[in-house]
């Protein structure tokens, strides 16, 4: 994976989840296969063939930091990409004119597994304990303690208080194996570290015609890595399948122009081609008098693409936007 630049932006009234508002129409030359397929189930045996609990296989890797070793299966491994969902609010042109719009959005991936998170979960850091383990560990304590008077110069000092360390001998079990055994079947397969979360993120102006509105979306590029957990003593756990963000190929942003549904904006849409039929609404108010004050800009509200976008809606304009790692 090449080295990631880390950006921090805030976006006022954008989501940046994917996934939280609707599925968005596909750009146009989008590939029709998206998804990784039926996700596998994973099964368990014992090191004579019986069917076993995936939980007991986990647990007995856990015995010792490398009980397990994870082998990949590359003909059930892929490369695939999300459908296109919405990131967040579409940007509603309310006014009687052109609106300009400057935005930058992201995209956040992270990964996961079919085995409760043993792998990709937060259940899998380091320090912590899983369900179906223990981190154990042998300890040394040095006592001390420390007593200081109000004013030092007054009198002399004591330490006391208690220091605990992990001597060499400890050792992490659970879903810390399962992980550190994917992590290096995955370095071993393709020559680079294993990437957990990965953000991408995307500029764009443009100029949103009154009455239209402007959606966000993305399709993420994820690759899936199916294989089997084999411990030292012939228990094994085949159809694991991880899927993480994707070190080849970067996600996909779209920008998307509806036009405003009925009532979403009061007054009337101006005429032209950008105006397939005037929407609903009182008419829009006078112009100011001379000696009046002139009122500054309209900010463009911003409505749920859940509520703003249609069912069946046909985009007016698309547009997809490069992808830049963060």
């Amino acid at each position: 994976m090449p080295a990631c630049r880390r950006h921090t932006v805030l976006l006022p009234a954008v989501s940046i989840l994917l996934g939280f508002a609707v599925s968005l129409a596909p750009p146009a030359g989008a590939a029709a296969e998206e998804g990784p397929g039926e996700t596998p189930v994973p099964r368990a045996f014992t090191a004579d063939g019986r069917p076993a609990e995936v939980a007991d296989v986990l647990k007995h890797c856990g015995t010792e930091r490398a009980g397990c070793a994870f082998t990949i299966d590359p003909k059930l491994s892929r490369e695939y990409a999300t459908a296109v969902k919405s990131l967040g609010n579409a940007v509603i042109n309310c006014t009687q004119s052109d609106m300009n719009v400057d935005r930058t959005v992201v995209l956040r991936t992270s990964s996961s597994d079919n085995i409760g998170g043993e792998i990709s979960g937060k259940i899998a850091a380091e320090g912590t304990v899983s369900a179906s383990g223990e981190v154990t560990t042998n300890l040394s304590n040095d006592i001390s303690s420390e007593n200081k008077t109000p004013n030092l110069k007054d009198g002399p000092t004591s330490t006391n208080g208690t220091k605990t360390t992990v001597a060499g001998g400890a050792k992490a079990a659970g879903s810390l194996s399962a992980k550190l055994a994917f992590e290096a079947a995955f370095k071993a397969t393709y020559s680079k570290s294993w990437t957990t979360e990965h953000t991408e993120t995307t500029a764009y102006k443009t100029t949103v015609k009154s009455h239209d509105m402007l959606v966000f979306g993305a399709s993420a590029s994820m690759r899936r890595v199916v294989g089997s957990l084999v411990s030292r003593s012939g228990q094994r756990i085949v159809g694991i399948a991880v899927d993480s963000p994707s070190m080849v190929t970067s996600s996909t942003f779209i920008a998307q122009t509806y036009a405003a549904p009925a009532g979403v904006c009061g007054g009337t849409r101006p005429p032209g081609t950008t105006a397939p039929a005037p929407a609903p609404g009182p008419a829009p108010a006078p112009a100011p008098g001379p000696g009046s004050a002139v009122p500054g800009p309209v900010p463009a509200p911003e409505v749920p693409a859940t509520r703003a976008v249609p069912p069946g809606a046909a985009p007016k304009h698309v547009v997809l936007l490069p992808a830049d790692a963060a």
